[in-house]
């Protein structure tokens, strides 16, 4: 073939590679789409809208800690004597992309909830997830050109034009393309990264010591800008750093300057940033209790007296060890399940010809292996996730598979069969990588094509319409509305939401104290099926998620097993079984004679609003 057929045929399998990633995109954008389902996603969403209003960095999901940390700091300062819970400042999120999805929503309108209330006789699904997933789309379709660019700077173009296919047809990256969530935009940093990276070892190997300053000073702007959109993404640069340290010489020098950049560009801002919280060495400490905690964050998240909750560092070198080999026992899934993924780890024993592909494979690897570290401290093992970092290497990782196939191919010494043997196996390794995207896909159109014109919302556990039209009407903006789904509350129905602490006498010792003391109200309780369906182990499993406010998550679970009995299950609580305990029982907050006692119907038994006020006009 000739070159100028070759450069043609490149061409034409750019164009119809880009047509399909982005027809795939907008099919789930615009046909299949069910909303928002990542709880993070839409916390930043309800971030950036107060963003988008003015309203500076603070959001309406109250987690209890930050109620505990805040009064704190209240009562040590002066100057700081009351909490404004119309104001709550935000301290759970790094900056950088609730300030993106603010000027989305800003240009959308959607920061005036009065004109973009759901209509529910045309859609149930709210259109304001679509402009935080249409934000996330946008920068994975970004990701691939970066990406495509990036390894054909490596490799060759047929390498990337096979590593971009990987990616745009797999279905956790789709997933992460929709799901409202900052890694398609932190996989723009990393890429662009690892750009100016490339460029700084190709000066390094011709000794211009001005351009290696130039381009590894980007390098480490980008990288800065990755750690405050995930404060995750530190370890990430710290591979970094350990790889420009042994690999540019003087050793240490250019990792020195990188420190002085992650140190004036991440470290001060979220110093500041933080400080309304206690300080970085306050979020610190919470982070090293997900390490060592005998329950993880959630725990620590939803208590109001850090103090009395078990600190577990008998386990933590079990745990880290058992963290890290599960990230290397799921990094095949959790990188999309490209099928030229786990050959990485082949390519890291064959020599590369070009030093600047050599200084890149270290470079990752070292990233890589910082960041299993910092998710196996810190992270979460779930394959669609905030503090999810393996995605940010699925590009490297599957275009140094993808090249050590084709040398292994190369090898074979096929004559003129080459070009066909390798078009076929570049054809099974996309089927096979592609495999449960393309077996799902016909059930996704048909249910969200023909089965329903208004779109199916991800329900069970959300149900935007519910939230976004009964409870946003039946309730107050100035009182706070307490909850298991604080995150869709603040999101849909605009209301503020405090995070149900497990512990009963947390709640009426704690933080009822402090709301008195501020003279906040609260207008009630929400129980939804986050408590009482999405929960595995049966009760057992409802009793560890809802601690003490349990019989509210059962409530609503035995009226949808005996509908013919309208059963107050909180009744029965009218009594601690502790008798030395001082905290107030549940059916004081919650029952006919309790402070909360009018019972809301909101969506059937699987979603029950306990008022303090009368609010059954509502209802109707």
């Amino acid at each position: 073939m000739s070159d100028f057929s070759q450069n043609n045929a490149i061409l034409s399998l750019r164009w119809l590679l880009g047509l399909l990633i982005f027809s795939l995109c907008m099919l789930q954008l615009c046909l299949t789409y069910r909303g928002l389902d990542n709880e993070t996603a839409m916390d930043m969403a309800q971030v950036a809208r107060q963003i988008a209003r003015g309203e500076g960095f603070t959001t309406k999901f109250i987690r209890p800690i930050d109620v505990w940390d805040f009064s704190q700091k209240a009562k040590k300062s002066p100057k700081e004597e009351t909490l404004d819970f119309d104001h709550f400042a935000e301290a759970n999120h790094a900056p950088v992309y609730p300030y993106i999805l603010a000027a989305a929503i800003k240009m959308t309108g959607y920061d005036d909830f009065a004109a973009k209330r759901m209509d529910t006789e045309k859609s149930n699904i709210y259109e304001g997830d679509r402009v935080i997933s249409s934000v996330s789309t946008i920068f994975f379709l970004l990701a691939m050109v970066l990406a495509y660019s990036l390894v054909a700077r490596m490799f060759d173009e047929v390498v990337a034009i096979t590593t971009v296919a990987f990616m745009g047809i797999s279905e956790l990256m789709l997933q992460y393309a929709i799901s409202g969530l900052p890694q398609p935009f932190m996989l723009c940093l990393v890429l662009a990264a690892l750009h100016c990276l490339i460029s700084a070892i190709q000066a390094y190997q011709l000794d211009k010591t001005r351009n290696v300053l130039l381009w590894l000073g980007l390098c480490f702007i980008f990288m800065s800008v990755l750690c405050l959109t995930c404060y995750m993404c530190i370890w990430c640069f710290a591979g970094l750093l350990i790889f420009c340290g042994f690999y540019f010489r003087p050793n240490g020098m250019y990792a020195a300057i990188g420190v002085g950049v992650m140190l004036m560009l991440v470290a001060l801002p979220a110093a500041l940033y933080l400080t309304p919280t206690g300080g970085v060495e306050r979020k610190f400490i919470y982070g090293i209790f997900n390490g060592f905690g005998s329950d993880g964050a959630e725990t620590l998240m939803r208590t109001a007296s850090p103090t009395s909750i078990a600190f577990n560092s008998s386990n933590f070198f079990l745990r880290l060890l058992g963290y890290t080999f599960s990230q290397f026992n799921n990094m095949y899934v959790n990188m999309g399940a490209i099928f030229t993924v786990p050959f990485f780890l082949l390519a890291l024993f064959n020599r590369f010809k070009k030093p600047s592909i050599q200084g890149i494979k270290w470079a990752v690897l070292a990233m890589w292996l910082c960041a299993c570290m910092g998710m196996a401290l810190f992270g979460e093992a779930k394959a669609i996730s905030e503090s999810q970092l393996a995605i940010l290497f699925t590009p490297c990782f599957a275009a140094f598979g993808t090249a050590m196939v084709f040398i292994c191919l190369s090898r074979m010494q096929l004559g003129e069969s080459f070009n066909a043997i390798r078009a076929l196996t570049v054809l099974g390794m996309l089927i096979i990588s592609s495999g449960m995207f393309l077996f799902q896909l016909p059930k996704q159109l048909y249910i969200g094509i023909w089965t329903s014109a208004r779109g199916i919302p991800h329900f069970p556990p959300y149900y935007p319409a519910a939230m976004n039209g009964k409870l946003h009407d039946m309730s107050k903006a100035e009182e706070i509305i307490v909850t298991d789904q604080p995150w869709a509350v603040a999101w849909y129905a605009d209301r503020k939401a405090l995070w149900m602490p497990r512990s009963l006498r947390d709640y009426t010792r704690n933080l009822e104290t402090i709301f008195n003391e501020q003279g906040q109200k609260v207008q009630g309780f929400l129980i939804t099926p986050t408590s009482h369906t999405m929960t595995g182990s049966g009760i057992a499993g409802v009793i560890r998620k809802a601690g003490d406010f349990a019989p509210l998550a059962l409530e609503g679970k035995l009226l949808l097993l005996t509908p013919k009995h309208n059963m107050a299950f909180a009744e029965l609580f009218s009594t601690n079984a502790n008798p030395k305990s001082t905290a107030r029982p549940l059916a004081s907050l919650v029952s006919s004679q309790g402070m909360y006692r009018h019972r809301n119907f909101i969506l059937g038994a699987e979603m029950i609003y306990y008022s303090r006020e009368d609010v059954s006009e509502f209802n109707k």
